[in-house]
């Protein structure tokens, strides 16, 4: 009988990863009419705005779309510009573009849910986030939205606003923190709305968030000119990024499937791009290479007074020996000892170990050890003092 061939276990992770990749791309799909919040106004879904461009559009509003290369308001066309949670973040030129474009007169309506991509617009007219807001119906008054009169909204989720000087609450949660805030600016303002839920289709005929919607854009209506939405931060707009190209397209998404799979191949089995190298032969370590790799650790770790209690007690068992007595006996015993048949000897001896007893430099240690040499070697050859 035929034995199986057993499958490499590399197979069976490239099936996980086919399956994980499948599931990536069908949770990552673009699913406009469906129920993701992409407040675009593409968006015919519960989660986007078309039903609202289409309502403004009933009550006598003309619109358009701000798209393309760069993201610019023209205020003699435009009155109102609607920012509807945009997905993408403000560089510093296009807060440069709507600043121009309050300074001359319109009226920008942005609405967020975070405060995060457009940190920046809301930093450059001192408008911040100071906190969640809850879901819940929330009271809408003043003299902004008399016509038509609003009287509250209905939310989902947000964020409540903090404000610098100047800048005006329109309306405020029961704890007091700001839901809509004004930040005047030349001849315009700009509109932050702590929450894209009163425009978004799901929300629209609920409460009073119709009417708000439409009390935005009032003033568009009543000046002859358009309400833009800007789809520009929504990414309707070319791109050379090359992060979007693979992320956003099914050939990158392509792409980056097989890249990863390759690194991971090459981590599980160990392999590496271009030629093997070579084994480097190397010829078996002497005695004197670990020596000297004992002695390198010595130096740099800074206890030079190991080596030298080491070669000061040899020192002192060498003299002992040559004169018979016990190794333990002191120094000073020893040398007067030596001193009887050699003073220069024992003047000799005494100072090799006063010197170990200090911290040496490597050279003089050195000299140490063969002065030590060259005494014991005297020694022995005169045949001691015993």
């Amino acid at each position: 009988m035929k034995r199986l061939r057993r499958i490499h276990p590399l197979y069976y992770l490239a099936l996980v990863l086919f399956i994980a990749a499948l599931v990536a791309s069908a949770v990552t799909a673009d699913s406009s009419g469906g129920g993701g919040r992409s407040a675009s106004v593409y968006d015919a879904g519960p989660g986007g705005t078309a039903a609202l461009r289409t309502y403004l559009e009933a009550m006598g509003a003309s619109t358009l779309t701000l798209q393309g290369d760069t993201f610019a308001a023209d205020v003699s066309e435009v009155g109102v510009l609607f920012i509807l949670g945009p997905s993408e973040a403000f560089t510093q030129v296009d807060v440069a573009a709507l600043r121009r474009f309050v300074e001359a007169g319109g009226i920008a309506v942005l609405a967020t849910d975070a405060g995060i991509l457009d940190k920046a617009l809301l930093d450059a007219f001192d408008v911040h986030v100071a906190g969640a807001l809850g879901p819940g119906e929330y009271p809408i008054g003043g003299m902004t939205f008399a016509d038509p009169p609003v009287h509250a909204i209905i939310v989902d989720r947000g964020i409540t606003l903090s404000m610098g000087p100047a800048r005006v609450p329109l309306a405020s949660t029961p704890s007091g923190g700001a839901l809509v805030a004004m930040a005047p600016e030349g001849k315009g303002s700009l509109i932050v709305v702590g929450s894209v839920a009163p425009f978004l289709t799901f929300d629209l005929g609920v409460a009073s968030n119709g009417r708000f919607a439409l009390a935005l854009a009032a003033p568009a209506i009543a000046s002859g000119r358009k309400v833009a939405f800007d789809e520009y931060h929504h990414g309707i707009h070319p791109t050379t990024d090359v992060l979007v190209l693979l992320t956003r397209t099914w050939p990158g998404r392509a792409l980056m499937f097989v890249a990863i799979a390759f690194f991971l191949y090459l981590v599980a089995s160990g392999r590496r791009l271009g030629p093997s190298i070579p084994l480097d032969p190397r010829p078996p370590r002497s005695s004197l290479e670990y020596i000297r790799g004992f002695a390198g650790l010595v130096r740099r770790s800074g206890h030079g007074e190991i080596a030298r209690r080491r070669i000061r007690r040899e020192l002192r068992t060498a003299l002992a020996r040559e004169l018979g007595v016990d190794p333990e006996t002191s120094i000073a015993d020893i040398t007067a000892e030596i001193a009887t048949t050699d003073r220069d000897r024992a003047a000799r001896a005494r100072a090799l170990d006063e010197a170990l007893a200090r911290p040496l430099r490597d050279e003089t240690l050195l000299r140490t050890v063969r002065e030590i040499a060259r005494l014991t070697a005297t020694g022995r050859e005169t045949g001691g003092t015993a």
